[in-house]
């Protein structure tokens, strides 16, 4: 096992090698932010349904008629939460063609302790000002993630009184009680950045994104729909001195 991962490490290694000298720049970076899901649950179609139907028979027990909106009520269901997020983030560009690829591995919309693994293709660019340090963000394009978090905490932090929610945490935990963890996303980000040093490798900036769920609904009775806004810090591990949005240091561009 050992050889092979070293063989194909070092396969990577050079083939990104290869590809920086061809012009492709790779961003990694460091994101912080939060987000809002909008999950919109049918809760009716989870095993919150079975925490209703105990409460319901021991209000019969008492005669009493227990409702579904009054158990909602009780329990404070809300169909969107506000999540803090972080995590790790790679962006591949080419030259200065408007078209990007970028790699996350970002803590859950769910949860904060779980993670969410995901992919994004699209097109876009950095649009640089007149001098070069500071530049606006619009990007837009597919995303497919695989969220960790979804399931389980979705339908826990769902839950609007604390002390309930509390209970939940330590017990419930059903097997995907929301279907699959992995959705089909469109994605749109919008941001502002600055060039930190001479050398252009060191980048910070702020960036509002949302994402729209373009799963079915009758896959699952939840959604990974969601808006948010994260500080980034981002290190270019190669930089092309002479294209068009990167003057070299003699100044001009690429004709």
């Amino acid at each position: 096992m050992q050889p092979k991962f070293f063989t194909t490490a070092l396969f990577l290694l050079v083939f990104t090698a290869v590809l920086s000298a061809q012009g492709l720049h790779i961003d990694v970076g460091l994101n912080m932010g939060a987000s809002d899901l909008f999950h919109q649950t049918r809760f009716e179609e989870t095993p919150l349904k079975a925490q209703y139907n105990i409460a319901k028979e021991l209000f019969k027990n008492k005669g009493i008629e227990y409702t579904w909106d009054e158990f909602a009520a009780d329990f404070g269901l809300r169909n969107s939460f506000i999540q803090p997020r972080f995590g790790f983030s790679a962006h591949f560009t080419y030259r200065d063609w408007p078209v990007f690829a970028i790699a996350d591995m970002m803590s859950s919309t769910s949860s904060y302790t779980k993670m969410a693994y995901s992919g994004t293709i699209g097109m876009g660019q950095d649009f640089y000002n007149y001098n070069e340090k500071s530049y606006f963000t619009l990007l837009g394009g597919y995303k497919y993630v695989y969220d960790r978090g979804f399931g389980s905490s979705t339908l826990v932090n769902a839950v609007g009184d604390d002390s309930i929610r509390k209970e939940l945490e330590t017990f419930f935990n059903p097997k995907e009680p929301l279907g699959r963890q992995r959705a089909s996303l469109f994605t749109l980000r919008g941001g502002y950045g600055r060039v930190l040093d001479e050398g252009r490798r060191w980048r910070a900036g702020v960036e509002a994104y949302g994402e729209l769920d373009l799963i079915e609904k009758t896959v699952r009775a939840s959604r990974m729909t969601n808006v948010g806004i994260q500080v980034y810090i981002r290190f270019r591990m190669n930089v092309e001195r002479n294209n068009y949005f990167f003057p070299n240091p003699a100044g001009g561009r690429k004709e």
